[in-house]
């Protein structure tokens, strides 16, 4: 067991006995995060790696390329292709993040790529299908 606030006291009262009653004892087990890098290590990383949200995240961006693709003979214009270049870095990144693995500072890394060129491409389906309608 460890104790939460443990360790040297500085001020008035040295040289008495540290009074420990007001302290908290925290169980081993419990692994609590105490700062952004520990959630980040503890908690956010280990869903990152995760296979489901790998796929679920290649499908949005297949379809979010089909769109393109297919609007862009249907409306007879060139504009729907404008965000295929940001959904490729989308599929640059989400192959990146597959390669790290568990290795936590590039899965983070490609992961803030992945999810930046996600929405922009999404918020450029949205401008372009406001200039082609």
């Amino acid at each position: 067991m460890s104790v939460e606030g443990a360790g040297p006291r500085s001020g008035a009262g040295e040289g008495t006995a540290p009074a420990e009653a007001g302290d908290t004892v925290v169980p081993e087990g419990r692994d609590d995060v105490r700062g952004i890098s520990d959630l980040t290590f503890r908690i956010v990383a280990p869903y990152l790696s995760s296979a489901a949200l790998y796929k679920v995240t290649l499908v949005l961006l297949g379809l979010m390329t089909a769109a393109c693709v297919i609007a862009a003979p249907v409306r007879l214009s060139a504009l729907p292709l404008i965000p295929l270049p940001v959904l490729g870095l989308g599929f640059y990144a989400l192959r990146r993040v597959r390669a790290a693995g568990t290795e936590y500072r590039p899965l983070l890394r490609w992961s803030c790529v992945l999810f930046a060129a996600t929405l922009f491409g999404l918020w450029l389906l949205s401008v372009v299908g406001r200039w082609v309608s």
